[in-house]
């Protein structure tokens, strides 16, 4: 099975912790795994240009990094989300790196290369988790829901503020983990 994880965080923190132990599970368990960091790509604002439903393109015509992220998620078998939580909702490279998906729905709402996909999300905020439980019925619903792709798991990491705070919730750590080694 072939794993790939977006991580949305701009910092090497407590959700990369958390992604990076997906990814170990995965791996455990027999399975390629590989990391993107959206923070450090340049993806672009969707312009609502349509190209992407003309034959002109075969993605979209924005010219960025996003242009080999399209063929990674559609070579993918298990799709990570990552992200910190920033004013109750993912962070602005996730949040780009989402609005560009457009390629992937067709007339009345087709959707193309992700139905039946697994996908794992992982969030994490200061906060107390329940605080920010609209982010994770979010992913849910856009990727369950409507992109018809199949829940592994959601790991939902509450009161973590400091980069470094993951390690007072090891717990965290192993349900990651297990997450990633449990793929099939």
């Amino acid at each position: 099975m072939k794993v790939v994880a977006f991580l949305g965080s701009p910092r090497n923190g407590n959700t990369t912790a958390m992604v990076n132990a997906v990814c170990k599970g995965a791996v455990s368990a027999g399975h390629e795994t590989e990391v993107i960091n959206l923070a450090s790509l340049k993806i672009s604002d969707c312009t609502a240009c349509c190209a992407c439903k003309s034959d002109k393109f075969e993605y979209c015509a924005i010219k960025d990094d996003m242009q080999e992220l399209y063929t990674k998620i559609i070579e993918a078998d298990c799709l990570v989300f990552g992200t910190p939580v920033y004013m109750g909702q993912m962070t602005g490279q996730m949040k780009n790196f989402f609005d560009r998906w457009y390629p992937f729905l067709g007339e009345n709402y087709h959707i193309y290369h992700l139905p039946g996909k697994k996908y794992i999300t992982v969030t994490a905020s200061g906060a107390p988790a329940a605080v920010f439980q609209s982010l994770t019925d979010y992913f849910n619903h856009w990727l369950g829901s409507f992109f018809k792709m199949e829940l592994v798991q959601n790991i939902v990491g509450g009161e973590l503020g400091p980069a470094d705070a993951i390690n007072s919730q090891p717990q965290l750590l192993t349900m990651a983990e297990n997450a990633g080694r449990t793929l099939k």
